[in-house]
Parts: structure tokens; sequence; C-alpha cells
């Protein structure tokens, strides 16, 4: 028995072991960068200003993985903007990012978590490219979403970007690194949960 329990404990620690350094592996392939994402005043024309009266300037940040099949090139962010129509206009969610490859890719998501100036998780915005990727190439992008409340377009504070997965030419479906934008969303906001990583459906107010 006593033998037994000694070759368990050393599995034990083993095991501990290259879980340990796996995961510091990983953390040394990672990377935070920052960059101020901008004023948070919307322009409405006409002169009207959203949060008009207010100094503060959004956060942008992203997260890259040196170890990943591809990466978000610098910082990257979302912007609000206003659109007019020609019954009543609407607001937007906006942001231009540039992916490149380390391998042959077919398809590569990309997250946003959005949080307000109160460090509540918003939304997390998905926008997923669908298009070839030789290795090391380099692409440019924009996507929009809707927003629907002017309340949101007002407290809308930062943004951390990160690729979720990509899809191989080969078929492969290799999932990014959930850790490192858990870290991140909960210094913003200890309530963040894993499954606040997935996008939710959001209804029109």
């Amino acid at each position: 028995m006593i033998q037994k329990a000694g070759v368990s404990l050393f599995v034990f620690l083993l095991a501990s072991f290259v879980s340990s350094h796996a995961a510091s592996l990983q953390s040394k392939s990672v990377s935070i960068t920052r960059q101020d994402g901008g004023s948070l005043k919307t322009e409405l024309g006409y002169g009207i200003v959203l949060n008009a009266q207010s100094s503060l300037t959004r956060e942008w940040i992203t997260i890259h993985d040196a170890s990943f099949p591809a990466d978000i090139v610098d910082t990257v962010g979302v912007r609000t903007k206003y659109e007019s129509g020609r019954v009543s206009g609407s607001y937007m969610y906006e942001a231009s990012y540039i992916i490149t490859s380390r391998e042959a890719l077919t398809a590569v998501d990309i997250r946003f978590l959005l949080f307000d100036v109160w460090g509540n998780h918003i939304r997390t915005l998905v926008a997923s490219e669908l298009v070839d990727y030789d290795p090391a190439q380099t692409r440019g992008f924009s996507g929009k979403w809707n927003l629907f409340s002017e309340n949101e377009a007002s407290e809308y504070y930062a943004s951390i970007a990160y690729i979720a997965r990509v899809r191989t030419k080969e078929g492969r479906v290799i999932e990014g690194n959930r850790n490192a934008a858990l870290a991140e969303a909960r210094k913003f906001s200890r309530k963040f949960t894993e499954d606040d990583l997935e996008p939710k459906p959001k209804r029109e107010k």
C-alpha cells in the first residue's frame, strides 16, 4: 500500500509539473497591447454630440499569441458611430482590423469584449472572416454591429480584442487563448465568466 501511494503521489506531482510547465510556456507566448481608443464623444450631426461634456477616452486592448496560427496586427478596438437615415438615425459599433496568418487558413473568428464605464460587460461582438489565407499573408477587414440603445452608446468605454478560433486549410478548428481573454476581462468585471466570451442575442429596445 505504501509503494502504491508513493507511485500515485509521484504521478500526481509529475502531472502537476507538466500542466504548470505547459501553462508557463503558453503565457510566455501571449502579449497584451493597449491603446487610447479616442473620445467617448459621438457626433450625431447638426452640431449635436453625445457625451459632449465628457473628457474620458476609451481603452482598446488586444491579445496576441505568438504560438497561434493567426494574429491581430497592432492594437485594435471598437468605436461608436451614428448613421443618419431618412426618418431617423441609428447607432452602430464599428471596428477595423488587420489579420496575419502563420499557416494556411480558411476562416478566422475575432471577438470584441465590450465594457461600460462602470466595469460591466455590455456585449461580446463577433466577426467571422471566411476567406482563404496563405501562410504569412495579411488581410484587412472592417465590421459593423447594430447598437440599439443611446444609453449603451453613451456608456461604452473599453474593448478587448482577440482571435477566438481559426479553421485551417486541412479542416482543423483550433481554439484561441480563452484564459488570456478571461484574465483581461476580469480586470474590468469580477463577475465575468467563460460563458460571457460567447455572443448573446441582443434585442432591440
